[in-house]
Formats: structure tokens, sequence, C-alpha cells
């Protein structure tokens, strides 16, 4: 009703005074038709419906290119629709149509503002102060464009002309400090803190701010004295013990560090974030950690029970203590609570690869290629893991998927091979294991380990000998030392009928300290062969009771036979 009585008005002085030209711009402009249209607009603004309410207000203005308030009203709708250009530019329009409206001026100062354009918006601040310097709101404004645009003197004499209007108040000191540190007038921003303090003494955050300025001075005294004093007024601020806590720790104190941090875990605006990063902070400073340490991390277990960074982070203290069984069963804990997160899916996996739990490294696996399809590493340990379990089908399924995913990574690559190769073998596809292993050999020629398995694997199927002792000769010429290779060599000789050569290399390996069940066994095959039965029995049955996963050995010393190996 007051939009129509002021068009009512306009048009009544239009008439009173302007041409027959004139009168038919107000007729077509204020007319009830486009009155009607205008009201519509704003109607369908209210309901949300801004896309339509867009349209409305632009065909208002392609009928009256001189109505400020429906530029207002596009501006404003511009803006609610993410469209930033149009809106400063609807409002520019309106704000030349009605330059005293200092509602579409400071409209249109807050707009540059936001949008960082903080010349056209120091300007528009200041034809409004010229109008009223003592506007709160348009002096903050105003001041925040000056330090935005580094004209750092300006700013503070707006500052000093807001302290004028609203009276003196922490957060002005603290502001004028800030510009005297940019401006690198250091004593001048440490005497307005100090006046600050003096004036508003039970006002914590300045105290914080003077303690920030002379840690950041390396005036460490002035700054722990004020620490002190700020942790007496401010007990539950839990920053404060934070810093002492490092304070102390840099001391070797480690009664008062750990006093401190417990004040400051207590404290509720500490985040589960800082005291995640307050422990790895002081952790990784310890070789050994202190159990308090433990204890902490513990402590947030119970305070976190369902979140995934707190047993991870219990899962890297126990690793650093070599707790590596509980590391793996908190890293799991973590995956359980949060599967998002690959970094600690590969640290599942690969313990678990480390510590021979082949069923559980293989259900991970396929858990964690799920989530993480495109993780190479995965599909190799779901590979080994299948291999182990005697899954070869399996193994070979999921490792033909993973080689798309390994890059230009060639060691990655030959490790698929080699263990696509073991896969074959078992499931006695010799072509197919043998083109395999020469793909891991061809890829990484010195890896010594698909070697003495390619040879092993050829000595197993009784293929190739010839080819077989060549390569582990080799591996055995870069370590000559490695029982793993001499048991591969034994082998081969074995299978080559040279049982005399054979038991000589298992009895070598044997001398030399080791005791493994296999290199026992493979002796007492080798005696057997050259007809020493009951040395053949002895050994049999020592490496039965040191504990052989021979599945066959039994039967030999029962029948006292010799059977091929079964695993």
């Amino acid at each position: 009703m007051k939009r129509f009585i002021l068009f009512t008005c306009i048009v009544m002085i239009v008439n009173a005074c302007g041409t027959s030209k004139n009168n038919t711009v107000v007729e077509i402009a204020y007319s009830p038709k486009y009155i009607e249209l205008f009201h519509e607009g704003i109607r369908t603004k209210q309901r949300r419906q801004l896309e339509n309410a867009i349209s409305i207000f632009e065909a208002c203005i392609a009928q009256n290119k001189k109505d400020d308030a429906a530029y207002f009203a596009l501006s404003e709708l511009y803006g609610n629709t993410n469209q930033k250009e149009k809106s400063i530019g609807a409002l520019e329009k309106a704000v030349e149509l009605d330059p005293k409206n200092d509602h579409y001026i400071q409209d249109l100062a807050n707009k540059y503002l936001a949008t960082n354009n903080y010349t056209q918006a120091t300007s528009t601040y200041k034809k409004l102060l010229k109008k009223n310097p003592r506007n709160p709101e348009w002096l903050i404004n105003y001041s925040e464009c000056l330090l935005k645009s580094k004209k750092l003197k300006e700013a503070f004499a707006s500052l000093e002309q807001l302290q004028a209007v609203l009276g003196e108040t922490p957060e002005i000191y603290i502001e004028k400090y800030k510009v005297k540190r940019y401006l690198h007038e250091e004593k001048q921003a440490e005497q307005i803190l100090i006046k600050a303090i003096e004036k508003f003494p039970s006002e914590n955050e300045l105290l914080a701010q003077l303690i920030d300025y002379y840690f950041e001075t390396k005036n460490d005294d002035a700054a722990i004295k004020l620490l002190f004093r700020l942790a007496e007024s401010d007990p539950k601020n839990g920053n404060v013990h934070l810093t002492l806590a490092q304070y102390y720790l840099e001391r070797d104190d480690k009664i008062n560090t750990y006093k401190e941090l417990k004040l400051a875990f207590a404290c509720s605006e500490i985040s589960l974030e800082t005291k995640s990063k307050s422990i790895t902070y002081f952790f990784e400073k310890q070789a050994k950690l202190d159990p308090q340490i433990t204890e902490l991390a513990h402590q947030l277990t119970l305070e976190y029970p369902k979140e995934a960074k707190v047993f991870t982070l219990i899962g890297d203290i126990q690793s650093k203590n070599g707790l590596d069984t509980l590391a793996l069963k908190s890293y799991h804990r973590a995956v359980e609570l949060d599967p998002t997160h690959y970094s600690i899916w590969e640290e599942v996996v690969i313990m678990e690869y480390e510590f021979q739990k082949y069923n559980e490294l293989y259900t991970d696996c396929k858990k964690a290629i799920e989530l993480f399809p495109t993780k190479g590493k995965l599909y190799l340990l779901a590979g080994v893991s299948a291999n182990q379990l005697k899954k070869y089908t399996e193994a070979i399924e999921v490792l033909e998927i993973g080689l798309e995913y390994t890059g230009k990574n060639l060691e990655l690559k030959a490790e698929f091979y080699a263990q696509l190769g073991q896969a074959h073998f078992k499931n006695k596809q010799h072509k197919e294991a043998n083109d395999s292993f020469e793909n891991a050999i061809k890829l990484a020629p010195t890896n010594q380990l698909n070697l003495n398995n390619y040879a092993f694997y050829l000595a197993n199927e009784k293929m190739h000998l010839d080819k077989a002792e060549k390569m582990i000769k080799e591996v055995l010429i870069v370590s000559p030392n490695d029982y793993h290779f001499l048991d591969t060599y034994g082998w081969i000789l074995f299978q080559q009928g040279k049982y005399s050569e054979a038991l000589s290399i298992f009895q070598s390996v044997q001398k030399n300290g080791l005791k493994e069940p296999l290199i026992i066994e493979h002796i007492g095959d080798c005696q057997f062969k050259l007809g020493n039965i009951n040395e053949a029995l002895t050994n049999w049955k020592m490496a039965l009771e040191k504990g052989s996963k021979n599945a066959i050995l039994p039967k030999k010393i029962d029948k006292k036979q010799y059977y091929e190996t079964v695993f």
C-alpha cells in the first residue's frame, strides 16, 4: 500500500510539471498494471521462486529503467542465486538512480567488501562516513577495508576514530596492536597491549596476545611470566596448559609436563584433533615412550570410543613401543570405525602379511579392494594370501585384475607376475607359469627372490633343471649364505639325482646353525636316496618334532619310504 501511495504522489508531481512525452512514460511505468507486476515480483520472491522473480523484475526494468527499487530487488535476487557480478551491477544502478539512499549505498559497500573489492569498498564507506562519521558499523568495515588494502596508517586512524565513538574496548585495542605489528612498530604495539591490560585486567585475550607477542619476539621469560598469570586467571584455558606443557617438556620436567597435558585435555575447548596432535608431538620427541603418553592416549578411547583417529593414534604409539600385535588390533579397529582411509588399510594388510595372517589378509584385501579398486598393492597382497591359502584359481583371478593398476611401477608388476607364476605352477598350468615367471624376470632381472622361486618351482616340477641350476647359481653369487637360496640349490641337485652334492649343501646350511625342519627333512631325503635308512629316519623324526608342515612326513616315517613333499 505504501508503495502505491508513493507512486500516486510521483504521478501527481510529474503530471503537474511534465510534458506530454513524460506523461506517456509515467503512464507506462506507474500504471496499475506495472504496479501489479512489481508486487507480483515481491510475492514470487517471498515464495522463494527466485528465477521466476528475477524474470518478473527484469520485465519491470524493461518497462521502466528508472525504477531504483526494481534494481535493488534484482540485486538481492542475483545475490541469492550466486550471480555476484550481476548483483553488484544492479545495485550500482540503484545507487545511481537514488544516490541519497544510504541503505542502497551501505549494501553496495558490503557487497564490495564481501567480494574483496577493497578499493571500491573503501571509497563507498568513505562516502557514508562523510554523512555520519560516528556510525560504528561503517567505521569497523571501513577499517577492515583499509587493513586489507594495506593502508595501515589510515586504518590505525580509523580505529582511533572508532574508539572515540564506541569507547575503549579490548577488541579495538587488539586491532590497533595488530596494525602496529604490521607497521613493524613493535614497541608501540607492545605498549598498546600493556595499556589495554591495565584498562581490562580480567580480559584474558589481551594477555594471550601479549604472551604470543613475547614468544614471537624471543622474550620467553616475559611470556612465561604472563603465561602463569593467565593460567591462574583462566584455569580452564586449555591452550595455556598446552603451552605450559611444551615449556616443561623443553626443560625435561616430565611431572609438570603431564600435569599440564592432563589439565589441557580436561578443557572442553580442546578438540580431539588438538589432543591427537599434542600426543603425536610429544611422543615423536621421545626415543622410548613414557607410560603417561600411552595413558593419555588410552583415555581418549574412553572419551571418543567411535573415533577412528583415536585408534590410529593408539596403533602408532603401540608400534613405536614394539607392540606390533596390539598395534594391528588398533589399526583394524580404526578401519572398522572409518573404512575410508587407505593409508590405515595399507598399514593393516602389510602387518597381516608380516605376521603371516593369511586368512585375515585375504579377507581384508577383498574388503579394501571394494573401497579402493585402483590400488595395485591390495590386489598383490590378495594374490599372495590366496596362494598361501591354496586358493590358486582365486589368486590368478585377482592378480590378473590387479595388473591393470600397476602403472609404470615395473618392480610391482614383476611381483604380480611372480605370484601368477606360483599360482599357475600349483594349478599345473606349466606354460602360463613359465610365461609369468619369464615376464617377472624380464621386468626385474636382479630380483633375487623371484629368480629363486622360479628355480624352486622348476625343480619341484622336475622341469628345465639345468636352467633352474643356472639361475640359482647366479643368485648365490650375490647372496652366498642365504639359507633359502641354498635350500633351493640343494633341492635342484636332489631332483637331478645328485644326492651326495645335495646332502653336502643341506648339511653345510645345518652346520651354520640353521635348524629349519625343511632342511633337516631334506637331509633325511638325501640319506634315504643314498641308502642310509637309519640316518634318514633320524632326520625325518627330528624334522617332525621341529614342526615340519609336510603332510606326508608321518607316512614317510611309518613306511620307512621316501614320498615327495606335500605342503
